[in-house]
């Protein structure tokens, strides 16, 4: 169950965002080879259920939060997940196909850098549901440690945009995902329990930052974005 209620999310679902759709062509999408380290921190980024997805905030926190369980935070997170998925399918609902397809269904020859069978090839591309999840958790890290909360909020727009590297969402359709789930998350924030939980998490996050522990994936992202960062964000 997660924080917002079917009136809550109504407002969100009808709001609009940047504009949507398909390009003809494959160079408007990020010029990210398949098998670069880029490509397969994007593969990486597809993983975006809690308690998993907290590794992806590893390196931007100086901490190794997957090293033990995080029972506050990952019940955080899977709340506002449980929204994320809501307010796409909410969203769906008013606008249907109109929404587009997805880059590898639109341009023949395109793979994408993770499987996408059944209802996962032919789901609409926006606002990408990945990237609101980004968008949404990069919001939670940067109000429960305000001192990193740039360095959490490119995180999550590297997370957000991995969806574009990865051939399943157009640009435009990310930078959708991304602004909803910014408003999501204030949306989310204002529920009377939400206060609570924000405690508990932070209580929580505060001791795995004081254990010392840094991921030894850190290198490698580096390394990834490196080849290609996202762009920046609306001024």
């Amino acid at each position: 169950m997660g924080y917002l209620p079917r009136e809550r999310l109504e407002p969100l679902a009808n709001s609009a965002v940047l504009p949507t759709g398909t390009s003809p062509a494959p160079a408007w999408l990020p010029p990210v080879a398949p098998g670069s380290d880029r490509w397969w921190l994007a593969t990486a980024h597809a993983e975006l259920r809690p308690p998993w997805a907290t590794q992806h905030f590893d390196c931007a926190l100086n901490t190794r939060l997957a090293e033990r369980p995080r029972p506050a935070l990952a019940r955080m997170m899977g709340r506002l997940a449980a929204d994320v998925v809501a307010l796409a399918r909410q969203r769906f609902a008013h606008t249907g196909a109109a929404q587009g397809s997805r880059p590898f269904e639109a341009i023949a020859g395109l793979e994408p850098c993770e499987r996408a069978t059944g209802p996962g090839r032919t789901a609409p591309s926006s606002p990408a549901t990945g990237a609101m999840a980004a968008g949404t958790y990069g919001e939670l890290f940067a109000v429960l440690v305000p001192e990193a909360a740039g360095a959490v909020r490119r995180t999550a727009r590297e997370i957000g945009w991995s969806r574009a590297v990865c051939r399943m969402n157009w640009p435009t359709d990310v930078e959708a995902g991304l602004e909803l789930g910014v408003r999501l998350f204030a949306a989310a924030a204002a529920q009377p329990d939400f206060a609570t939980d924000l405690e508990a998490a932070r209580a929580e996050l505060a001791a795995a930052r004081a254990e010392g522990l840094t991921s030894p994936a850190c290198a490698a992202e580096r390394r990834a974005l490196g080849q290609w960062r996202a762009p920046p964000p609306r001024s």
